[in-house]
C-alpha cells in the first residue's frame, strides 16, 4: 500500500471513530432522556391513577348521598332510539347477505321475519285476547262535587249529628219561633285516638235456692257457698295490663308507619297518656314468641313450593363494644300469592343462605349475586335474573352513554310493555303469547348487544351493562318457558325498601333482638298487605288466639289462610277473639263504631 493510500485511510478511520464516539455521546443523551421521559410518564401515570381514585371515590360518595330518582326516560325518546336500532341492525343484515349469494335467500328470509316481527311490537303490540268483562276489584266510580271536586264516600264513618240554633231561638228556648225546615251539611272531623282504661269489675254470685235458708241479706253469704264469677280475660303475659289492641297498634306503628318507640312514646304524651318506651318494648317480648311460630310455619309452607323470589339488604346494629356499628343482612324470601317472609343473618353468603333455603328445590328469581352459584351447582335450585336489574345498569350509563345507553333501555321496556298486556294470562297462555311477541324483541337484543360490546371502552359503565346482560342471558330467559315467573324482582325491593326508610328513624338496630322482632312482624304484616287484610285487626285477633291454638296447625293463623280460620271458629274461639270491652262498651254506648275484627268475627258465627 502506498503512502498516499495509508494517509486517505487513516483519515477515514479517524472520520468513523469520531462519528462512533459522536454516536455513543448522542445514545447516552438519548438513554439518558428516555430515562427522564419514563421517570415523567410513571409520575403522570401515579397522577392519573390517584385521579381515576379520586374520580371513584367522588363517585362513590356521589352514588351514595344521591337521592332515589325513578328510573324513568321519554317514550318519545325509547321510540327514536329503537327505531334507529332496528334500522341500523337491518342495514348490517343486509350488507352481510349481499356479500353470501349463495345463503341470501334464507338470510334474507330470516332477516325479513325477525325485522316484521320487532317492528309489529314496537309499532303496536298485537291485541292480546279479549280480556273478561269483569269491573276491577274494589273500582268505585270517580264522583266529583259541584266544585270539581273528588267526592269522598262517607257511608264508612260513624256519625255524629249536631243540631245548630240560631242565638235568638236558643236564647228564648224556641218560644216564639217555628221550625219550617233544615239545611244540612258534612265535615270530616278527626277526634284524637287514645288509649283507654278497662276497668273489669267481675261480680260474685250465689245460687239462693240452696242457701235461702242460711242467708242473712241480700249482699252476704254463707262461707261454705259455692260462688260463681266470670273468668278474667287473658292476657300476653300473667299480669300484664296491655290488651292485645294496644300492641297491635304499637307493633304496626312501628314496623309498618316507620315511627319508632321514642316517638310513639311522644304522641302518646300529646294524646294524654303517656307511655314510656320501656313499656312499649316489654310488650314486643310476649308478642314476638306467640307470632314467631306463625311466621316459621310460613316459611316451611313457601319452600314447600316450586317458586320463590329473594333479594337482600344491609341492616346495621350496634354491637356490644363502642366499635363501629356490626353489618348484618335482612333477607326476604316471597312466594306470589302466598307469603312473605323476613330472615336475617351476620353473613351475605352461600352458606348461610343455603341453610336458610334448606328443603326448597324449584326455581328462585333473584339478582346476579355470587351467593346464588353454589347453590345452582348442587342442583339445589334453578336461578332466574331480574330484567328490571339490568335495566338499571344501563340507567347508570345514561351520564356517560345516553346513545347505546337510550337503545338498551328502549329495548327493555318493550318486553315490560308486553308484560303488562300478559299479566291477565293463565300460565300455559303466558308461556305462548311470551314466546311469540318477547321472542324477536330477546334476539334484537342479542344482535345489539353483540354489536356493541366490542366497540365500547371496557372500562366504562356502558361495557359493565353489556357485560351484566350478557353473561346472565341464559337466566334472564327463564320467564319464556315457565308462566308463574316474573320478569323482574321489584316485589321483593319493594318490600326491603320499608327497613332503608326506617334507618332514617332509628339507624340502626340496638341488639340482634331487635333484628328478630322486625323480621317477624314484618313477615307478618307485609303478609297482611299481599291479602289486603288489616294489619292491626289482624294481629289483635291473633294474639288472642295464638296462645290457645295448637302448635301444630299455626299455618291456619298466617294471614293466607285467615279467612278460611275465621270461618271455622268455634263458639268458645269467637269468645276469646272477641274483645273483652265489647259487651261493656255496647251497654253503654250503642252508637260506638264496630270494629274491624268484630265485623269478621260475626259474619264468622
Amino acid at each position: 500500500m502506498s503512502d498516499g493510500n495509508r494517509a486517505v485511510h487513516a483519515v477515514s478511520i479517524d472520520g468513523l471513530e469520531a462519528e462512533l464516539a459522536a454516536s455513543r455521546t448522542e445514545l447516552r443523551r438519548l438513554r439518558e432522556e428516555n430515562r427522564e421521559l419514563k421517570a415523567i410518564v410513571a409520575e403522570v401515570q401515579k397522577a392519573l391513577d390517584a385521579a381515576e381514585a379520586d374520580v371513584a371515590r367522588y363517585r362513590a360518595l356521589f352514588e351514595a348521598g344521591r337521592p332515589n330518582v325513578p328510573e324513568r326516560v321519554a317514550s318519545k325518546e325509547q321510540q327514536l332510539a329503537l327505531a334507529g336500532v332496528i334500522e341500523s341492525l337491518a342495514a348490517v343484515q343486509q350488507a352481510t347477505t349481499a356479500e353470501n349469494d349463495t345463503s341470501a335467500k334464507p338470510r334474507e328470509d330470516e332477516a325479513a321475519a325477525t325485522g316484521n316481527a320487532v317492528a309489529q311490537t314496537t309499532s303496536g303490540p298485537p291485541k292480546p285476547p279479549p280480556r273478561p268483562n269483569k269491573p276491577r276489584k274494589n273500582s268505585k266510580p270517580l264522583l266529583r262535587d259541584r266544585h270539581g271536586r273528588r267526592k269522598l264516600d262517607l257511608s264508612s264513618l260513624p256519625e255524629r249529628r249536631e243540631v245548630l240554633d240560631p242565638p235568638e231561638v236558643l236564647a228564648s228556648s224556641g218560644v216564639g219561633f217555628r221550625l219550617v225546615g233544615e239545611e244540612t251539611s258534612d265535615r270530616i272531623v278527626f277526634v284524637p285516638s287514645s288509649f283507654v282504661r278497662l276497668h273489669l269489675v267481675r261480680r260474685k254470685w250465689v245460687r239462693i235456692d240452696q242457701f235461702a235458708d242460711r242467708l242473712e241479706s241480700e249482699t252476704s253469704s254463707p262461707p261454705d257457698a259455692e260462688f260463681l264469677i266470670a273468668p278474667i280475660p287473658d292476657a300476653l303475659t300473667p299480669n300484664a295490663m296491655a290488651d292485645a289492641s294496644a300492641v297491635a297498634h304499637a307493633v304496626v306503628s312501628k314496623y309498618d308507619d316507620l315511627s319508632p318507640l321514642n316517638r310513639q312514646e311522644k304522641i302518646s304524651r300529646r294524646e294524654g297518656f303517656r307511655i314510656p318506651r320501656s313499656t312499649l318494648c316489654n310488650w314486643f317480648a310476649p308478642s314476638y314468641a306467640v307470632l314467631c311460630g306463625i311466621v316459621d310455619a310460613m316459611f316451611l309452607d313457601a319452600k314447600a313450593r316450586s317458586h320463590l323470589a329473594t333479594d337482600a339488604t344491609g341492616a346495621k346494629v350496634r354491637p356490644s363494644t363502642k366499635s363501629a356499628s356490626e353489618n348484618w343482612h335482612l333477607f326476604v324470601f316471597v312466594a306470589e300469592k302466598a307469603h312473605v317472609v323476613f330472615r336475617h343473618a351476620r353473613e351475605h353468603d352461600s352458606i348461610r343462605l343455603q341453610q336458610m333455603l334448606h328443603g326448597f328445590r324449584g326455581t328462585l328469581l333473584g339478582d346476579a349475586a355470587s351467593i346464588y352459584s353454589p347453590l345452582v351447582t348442587a342442583g339445589m335450585i334453578v336461578l332466574a335474573c331480574c330484567w328490571a336489574h339490568v335495566r338499571r345498569y344501563f340507567f347508570k350509563a345514561l351520564d356517560s352513554d345516553r346513545s347505546r345507553a337510550l337503545e338498551a333501555i328502549a329495548i327493555i321496556g318493550q318486553l315490560f310493555d308486553i308484560e303488562r298486556d300478559c299479566k291477565h294470562l293463565s300460565g300455559t297462555q303466558k308461556v305462548k303469547e311470551r314466546a311469540d311477541r318477547a321472542g324477536p324483541v330477546l334476539k334484537l337484543f342479542d344482535d345489539w348487544l353483540d354489536r356493541e360490546r366490542p366497540r365500547v371502552d371496557p372500562r366504562s359503565a356502558i361495557h359493565r351493562a353489556i357485560t351484566y346482560a350478557t353473561n346472565q342471558r341464559e337466566e334472564l330467559r327463564r320467564f319464556l318457558v315457565d308462566g308463574h315467573l316474573r320478569i323482574d324482582n321489584n316485589i321483593c325491593e319493594g318490600l326491603l325498601r320499608s327497613l332503608v326508610l326506617g334507618l332514617n328513624n332509628w339507624r340502626y338496630f340496638e341488639t340482634e333482638t331487635g333484628l328478630k322482632w322486625y323480621a317477624t312482624f314484618r313477615s307478618l304484616i307485609a303478609s297482611c298487605h299481599m291479602h289486603g287484610l288489616c294489619p292491626e285487626r289482624y294481629l289483635e285477633c291473633v294474639l288472642r288466639l295464638a296462645p290457645h291454638w295448637s302448635q301444630r296447625r299455626l299455618l291456619e293463623l298466617s294471614p293466607m289462610h285467615w279467612r278460611a280460620t275465621v270461618a271455622t271458629l268455634t263458639p268458645a274461639q269467637i269468645a276469646i277473639v272477641r274483645p273483652p270491652w265489647s259487651t261493656a262498651f255496647d251497654a253503654f254506648a250503642p252508637d260506638i263504631e264496630k270494629t274491624a275484627t268484630q265485623s269478621i268475627i260475626d259474619d264468622a258465627a
